[in-house]
C-alpha cells in the first residue's frame, strides 16, 4: 500500500484553532510544489493543533510543498507571513514545532538570496495580465490541477510566477526577522538557539539584498 504524503495529508486540527489563517489571502489562487495551495490553510491551522501527528504533517507541508528543495512558490511568501505571525504571537506552544517553524523560516531566508536581482520585469511581462491568467486557468474548469499543469506549459507565465514568488519572499524578510528576534526570548534553549540562527541569517539576507541594490 502506498504511504500517504505528509505534505498533503488532511489534518484533524479543529476549525476553532486560535489562528487567523488567510488574512485576506486567497490560497486557491496560490501555488505550491504539488498544485494549488487550497490545502495550506488547514496545514497552518494544524501547526497549533494539540495532536503531535498533525503538527508534524504541517511542518512536512512547509518543508516539501511550500518550500520545495530551496524553490519558493507563490504560496511561500504569504505562508512566511502567517508562520511569522504565529511565532510573534507565541501561538506555537510546542517547543519542537516552534524550532521546526524557525528552521523553515531560515530556509526561506537562505533560498531567496540564490536568485537574480532583476526580477521585476520578469514578474510583469509586457502585455500580459498574470493575475487574470492564473485565475482563469485555476478556476476556469472543474479541475484546478489541470490548470496548474497548463501554467507550467507557458514558459513566460511560469517565469513570471517564479519571479513573483521570490519577490514575495523577499518582501516578507523584515517580518520573518522580527519573528525570529522575538523568539530569542523564549524560555526553551533549543528555541533560543534556533531563533538566534534564523535572525542572523535573515538579517544577512536583507543586508545582502540591500547591498546588491536596484539595477540602473
Amino acid at each position: 500500500m502506498t504511504e500517504p504524503d505528509p505534505a498533503t495529508t488532511p489534518v484533524s486540527a479543529p476549525a476553532t484553532a486560535p489562528v487567523a489563517v488567510s488574512g485576506g489571502v486567497d490560497f486557491t489562487l496560490l501555488l505550491h510544489a504539488y498544485g494549488t495551495a487550497v490545502d495550506t490553510p488547514g496545514q497552518l491551522r494544524a501547526l497549533v493543533s494539540d495532536v503531535p501527528r498533525d503538527r508534524s504533517a504541517a511542518i512536512a507541508h512547509l518543508n516539501s510543498a511550500i518550500l520545495h528543495q530551496g524553490t519558493p512558490w507563490t504560496a511561500t511568501g504569504p505562508v512566511v507571513a502567517q508562520v511569522s505571525a504565529l511565532v510573534r504571537r507565541d501561538a506555537l506552544t510546542d517547543p519542537g514545532t516552534l524550532v521546526d517553524a524557525l528552521a523553515f523560516l531560515s530556509d526561506v531566508a537562505e533560498a531567496v538570496g540564490h536568485f537574480p536581482d532583476d526580477l521585476e520585469e520578469l514578474a510583469h511581462p509586457a502585455g500580459r495580465d498574470v493575475d487574470a491568467e492564473v485565475a482563469a486557468l485555476l478556476t476556469g474548469s472543474d479541475d484546478a490541477e489541470e490548470g496548474y499543469e497548463l501554467l507550467h506549459e507557458d514558459e513566460q507565465l511560469a517565469d513570471a510566477l517564479m519571479a513573483r514568488a521570490v519577490l514575495s519572499c523577499r518582501a516578507a524578510l523584515p517580518t520573518l526577522t522580527a519573528a525570529a528576534v522575538h523568539a530569542r526570548n523564549h524560555p526553551d534553549d533549543r528555541v533560543r538557539r534556533a531563533a538566534t540562527a534564523t535572525a542572523a541569517l535573515a538579517r544577512s539576507a536583507e543586508q545582502a539584498l540591500r547591498a546588491r541594490g536596484p539595477k540602473d
